[in-house]
């Protein structure tokens, strides 16, 4: 599943982040977000590597995967757009 344009729907299969998750870690910010799946790996608990339409810096989350604004989000919060 490469190059697809896809939707985030939720994240870690929830809608709203426990009241204890640290801000630059809230990602369920991103819930609705719009972007594209760059990779996939097939040993990494069903994720793909969504390079997002908007900048997480934006958002104050952490962002250290090798594609800058981009996360490995499971294909199960994930809407094919």
């Amino acid at each position: 599943m490469k190059e697809v344009r896809v939707r985030m729907m939720s994240f870690l299969g929830t809608l709203v982040a426990d009241p204890d998750v640290d801000a630059r870690e809230n990602y369920w910010q991103l819930i609705g977000e719009s972007g594209k799946a760059i990779d996939a790996n097939e040993n990494f608990d069903g994720r793909v590597l969504v390079l997002f339409e908007r900048s997480l810096d934006d958002y104050g989350l952490e962002n250290h995967n090798p594609v800058k604004n981009s996360l490995w989000i499971r294909l199960s919060d994930l809407l094919i757009d």
